[in-house]
This record gives C-alpha cells, structure tokens and sequence, in this order.
C-alpha cells in the first residue's frame, strides 16, 4: 500500500468472516530546507531583502503547512514574520532588515531540519575626493550609490553637486527616491540633522499638450493610410512649381471635420470661406470673412516677413521642408475660430493630405489654423514662433505618410511620441528666432548666449518680446518652468519645455550647433526623415547611443551648464546656452527661489536663499524622480577637511552623477558675464 497524499484515511483487513479495521495517518516530515533568490552581497546596513525558504520531504516533494522559523543568527538585524506556514508550494518567506555588523546570517528551521541564509555588508565606501577633478562628474551605477560614496573636501569652499536622473523611457510612474548624507562635522563638532529635507515641491500635474486630440486624430489617419488597402497621400508638386508663384486667390473655401472617430474627422461639419491677408512665396494668410479680416492683417504681414526669412530657411534644412500637396508651392494658414478644436493656439491636421474623394473634410494641403484669439496684433511676438513650430509638424506629417505608405514595419509606427514632435517642434521655433534676434543684432545662431546678451550696456534688460526675438524667450521660459518642477521629466506632463530641452542638448552635444552656423541642423533633418524610425529608437540611431546612455549625458551638462567650471574634452555640456540665469527676467519660471538647475537642497526661499547644504551635516533628502527627469542636491564644505559619505536608495533606472564644480557661494544669478 502507498500513500497519495497526507491526512488520515481507514483500513479495512479481511479473513473469512473476520474483519479488522484501522485509522492510518499519513503525515510528510520535512527532511531538508532549501534557500531561494539570488546571492545578497554588498548591500547597505538596514537594507530590508525578501527571503523565502522551500520545505521538502525525503521523497522531494514540497511539504505545504509546515511551520517554518525564522531566526537571526549573527548582525544584530530583525526577522519579521518570526514563524510562517509553508504555501501549496512548500514555500515560506519574510522579510530580513539587515543588522550593522560585518556577518549577518538567518536560519529558517521545519522540524528538524535548517537552512541558512548568508549577507555581507557593504564595505569602506570609496572616497571621491581627493581625485575629482573640477567639472568632470563621475556616473555611479546602483550598486554604487547604493553602498555609498565618501567625498571629503580639500578646501573650505569645495562645492559638490549630486544629481539623480531617471534613464527609462517607458511609462511609468514617478519613483520615490532617498538621498541620505552623513556628515562628519569636519572640525566643528558633532553634526547636526534635518530630518526632511527644506523643499517645496511643485507636483507636475497632467500632460499641459497645447493640442489636445490632435495626436488621436493624427493617429487614425496614418492607420488608415498604412493599411494595403488604405489611401494614398496626394501627391508631393513640390517639383512642378518653378520661378515665380502664381498668386493665391483673394478668397478660398476651406473645410472643418467633426470631433469623433476617424469617419466624423473625415464629414465635413463646417464650411469656411477665407479672405487673403498677406502672402509671399512660402506662406499665404488666411482669415474667415465672419471675422472681420481686416483687423488681422498688421498681425499676417509680420507673420508672412518672418516666415519668409526666417521660418522657412530652418523647415528646409532642419526637417527636409514641407510637401506641396495642392501645387501652389505655399502653407496655407487660416486665422478661425478654433473651439471646437478646444481652444488651441494652432493646429494642423493629417487628414489635409489626403483627397477629398477619400477624406471629405481634407482640405487637400498644407493648411495651419490659427485661432482668432491669436491673431490680433498683441500677439504678434507669439504668433510668429508659433507658426514655424505648426510648419514642423506640416514636414513631419509629409514624412510619417511616406513611412506609412512604405509599409516598412521595421520603420513604421503611426506618430512619434508627443514630447519628440513637440519638443522638435520647439527647436524649429527656437532657430528661427535666433535668426530673427541676430537680424536686429542679438548674436549669431551657434554662439552661446549668456545673461550680458538679455541686458543693455546700462544693466537694464532688454526687450525681447519681439517678433523676431521671443521665440528664444519663450523656450528658454518653458524650459526652466520644467526644470523647477518635482518631479520633472522628459516623456511626462510638458512636451514642449522638456522636449526642447533634451532636444537643444542634443544640437549642442551630438549635432555640433557650435561648430558652424546651424550645425545641428544635418542631426535634426536626419531624425524627422522618413528613413529614420521613429521616437526613441530614431533618437538613439542618429545619435549612436542607447536612451540610457543619453540622459547620463543630459544631466551631465545640466550639473556643470553655468557653474562656470571649465571646458573638459568629453564631458557633455551646453553649448548655445548659459542656463544659469533662468530663475529671473526676462527668464521667469514659476519658482523664482533659487537658480538653474534649481537644486531640491536650498535653505529658504528667494533668489539670494543658499542652494546648498553643508556638507559635514547629516540630512536625508526624499521625493519623486520622473521617469527620465533629474533631482540636483547641492552640498558644500564649510573647512577644509569636511566629509560626508551619501548613500541613494532608488529604482535600477535611476543614476546618480557626482561632479565638483566651482564654489557657488560667489557667484550671483548673474555672476561673471553669465546669466
């Protein structure tokens, strides 16, 4: 007789007449303990791990409901639950807070039978300084920063800055991170502790996309489009148009879809007959006669100038141009009402590149609406910036219909993510406008702008809502208004500050805006090519680096841009922008306390608050990393001799870059030239 399983089962014996009955337990006895999980080597004191234990018979099968115990042999650490019964699986399990001495072992018993788990601590943290040099960081991994690193300053005034940066691009949510220091008190005594750190952080809220609906709509149609049997784009007469252009009519019908599903976008809801405000050879204005057209046209004429010289140089040569679907060899724009587009400044839509045999709504061409709130007069500064960003989006819909087409599922995906259209849409409007500046005497596209270019000779700033100059104020404004929030990021919440700014590091860095008038520009017509994949992978094949590998690189620049360390071979910076000075005007973000990169361990509030914590202090400093957004610590040396070992508690994703930079404490907001 064999047993199937445990419990207790009669037995029933037979002999002639006679019968003989019995109670049998069958009960398994555990006959061996066996450790799961990986090795737990070099982890910091106090690091809490899951350990889980399997209880076996002697046959090995696993004994469920066995009480397994728990007990910590040598470290000092703590065990919690104590005793635990084992699963189906035979499986116990608990969490093990390591203790602060050098061995630490736990046993985990059933019956007779042990096992033993085994951790080492972390050991001596390695000292940084002496050995970092002033302005080159050092990238630590996170078994680095989770063990630990001692800096001890060789001077009084030694100015350390810790920056976190998040590497992932997948969407996921903000992360909690720890930065622990623990200081020596140098030759000042014991330390003292903060037990939070002194930040007031400003929580992003939700995607602030000016074009809402807009990446849906889009999307549909480019699905449509990349099926066998979806339409072809009108074809590109950009080669049949030659010399001079005809004129564009006085007037012209345009048509608007529905909200809704790809059918409504297509159902004409709405004719609007435009009356011609201005024109040149790459644009004509537009305006719905029901609006009085006539109050427009001081805004279209500076609008078609600056488009015309400034606008269209960059379309070509940064995105490969626009197609030219209607053959009249001009954008068009029409000044509307835009509600029921919800509110937006502008907008362009894909659909305007198919037939009206396929697409009743299409308009059959380049086409920007405008929303009438923005096209009087005052808004001139604004409008001119934003009609380049709405043209890059005209080339890249020219490119993402090529792709579709191709079929190539290698290259294909329906739209980039929303913060690279935008955020290159940003530097279309940011290179025109510093072609627009250097026309009225800013400096020259290329050349790195500091805080003397915003101010007059007499200290007082200057204007820079002009039409020709406020494209470089309002993305420089937008950026440092992403670079104060906590948590920031690149892919989440802003795609236009945030965007730009990743983007405006890349022309710097990879596509060497510095090293010609608009070098960057081969980088940047690259990515928007239809031979070039979209989003991330795209970024990573023009560039030659892996996503990871490029925010290491981001925030090395952002640690070092306007510290007024010096130029080192390799170490990757800013190089057409001084970012220091984006804390006041012209450069306002919303949190003025402080300045650029606007670190989370500033004392007070106001711009002359100290961004820095000593560093022979103990403090712990907790909050949100994005996803691939960045959190600057600042710490300086009091005496010569201070030290401090910091330890980061954080996701694998997460990095943690160290650099020496120049002492912070001399240099104002608009210190030495800079901003």
């Amino acid at each position: 007789m064999a047993a199937v399983a445990t419990g207790e089962t009669s037995v029933v014996a037979t002999a002639g007449a006679a019968t003989a009955s019995a109670t049998v337990a069958v009960e398994q006895v555990p006959a061996s303990v066996e450790t799961e999980g990986d090795d737990l080597r070099d982890l910091p004191p106090a690091t809490t791990v899951r350990v889980s234990a399997v209880v076996r018979d002697r046959n090995g099968h696993s004994v469920s409901g066995a009480s397994v115990a728990f007990l910590v042999n040598e470290g000092g650490g703590t065990v919690e639950p104590e005793s635990v019964p084992t699963d189906a699986e035979g499986r116990a399990e608990a969490n093990w807070t390591l203790g602060a001495s050098g061995i630490q072992t736990l046993s985990a018993t059933a019956g007779a039978v042990s096992a033993r788990f085994s951790a080492t601590l972390c050991g001596v943290p390695p000292v940084l300084d002496p050995g970092l040099e002033l302005g080159r960081p050092r990238v630590l991994e996170p078994a680095e920063i989770g063990c630990g690193v001692s800096v001890e300053a060789p001077e009084a005034g030694a100015y350390y800055r810790f920056t976190l940066v998040g590497t992932s691009v997948d969407h996921r949510p903000n992360a909690t991170v720890e930065i622990s220091v623990t200081g020596n008190g140098g030759s000042g005594g014991p330390p003292r502790v903060f037990a939070t750190a002194n930040e007031t952080p400003l929580v992003a809220g939700p995607s602030t996309d000016l074009h809402p609906g807009r990446q849906e709509r889009d999307r549909r149609v480019l699905s449509w489009i990349a099926r066998p049997d979806g339409p072809s784009p009108l074809p590109d007469l950009s080669g049949s148009v030659s010399g001079s252009r005809a004129e564009p009519p006085e007037t012209r019908v345009f048509t608007r879809g529905s909200a809704g599903t790809l059918e409504d976008n297509c159902t004409v809801a709405e004719r609007v007959t435009g009356v011609r405000l201005a024109y040149n050879d790459h644009i004509a204005i537009y305006a719905d006669e029901r609006l009085s057209p006539h109050q427009f046209v001081e805004s279209a004429e500076a609008i078609v100038d600056y488009y015309g010289n400034f606008g269209a140089p960059v379309i070509r040569d940064y995105f490969g141009g626009v197609a030219d679907r209607d053959g009249n060899g001009r954008i068009l724009a029409l000044i509307r009402d835009l509600d029921p587009w919800s509110r937006v400044v502008a907008v362009v839509w894909m659909g305007d590149l198919l037939s009206k045999e396929d697409c009743p709504a299409s308009n059959e061409g380049e086409l920007i609406s405008i929303d009438d709130y923005y096209g009087y007069p005052g808004s001139i500064f604004r409008m001119t910036g934003v009609v380049v960003h709405e043209a890059k989006h005209v080339s890249s819909h020219h490119q993402l219909a090529l792709r579709a087409k191709a079929g190539d599922k290698d290259l294909f995906d329906v739209r980039h993510p929303s913060w690279v259209e935008e955020g290159t849409a940003e530097i279309a409007r940011e290179v025109s406008a510093r072609l627009g500046w250097e026309s009225i005497g800013g400096p020259p596209p290329g050349s790195t702008i500091r805080g003397s270019d915003a101010r007059r000779p007499n200290g007082t700033q200057r204007d820079l809502w002009t039409p020709e100059a406020a494209g470089v104020r309002i993305v420089l404004n937008n950026y440092g208004n992403v670079v104060v929030l906590q948590p920031n990021s690149i892919s989440e919440h802003d795609p236009y500050g945030a965007g730009w700014g990743f983007f405006r590091f890349l022309g710097d860095w990879i596509g060497g805006a510095a090293t010609s008038r608009l070098g960057d520009a081969a980088m940047f017509k690259r990515l928007n090519d239809a031979a070039t994949p979209v989003g991330v992978d795209g970024i990573q094949q023009v560039a030659g680096r892996t996503f990871e590998e490029l925010m290491i690189d981001y925030a090395q620049a952002v640690s070092v841009t306007g510290t007024g360390a010096p130029q080192i071979a390799g170490v990757p910076r800013f190089s057409t922008y001084e970012m220091s000075g984006l804390n006041r005007g012209p450069f306002s973000p919303r949190l003025g306390n402080g300045r650029f990169p606007y670190p989370v361990t500033i004392s007070g509030s106001g711009a002359s608050a100290p961004l820095w914590r000593p560093l022979a202090e103990s403090a712990t400093f907790s909050g949100l990393i994005g996803p691939n957004g960045f959190r600057i610590h600042d710490f300086r040396a009091e005496r010569a001799g201070d030290r401090a070992t910091i330890r980061v508690d954080a996701p694998e994703h997460v990095r943690l870059v160290v650099v020496r930079i120049p002492d912070q404490a001399t240099r104002n907001a608009w210190g030495s030239g800079r901003f």
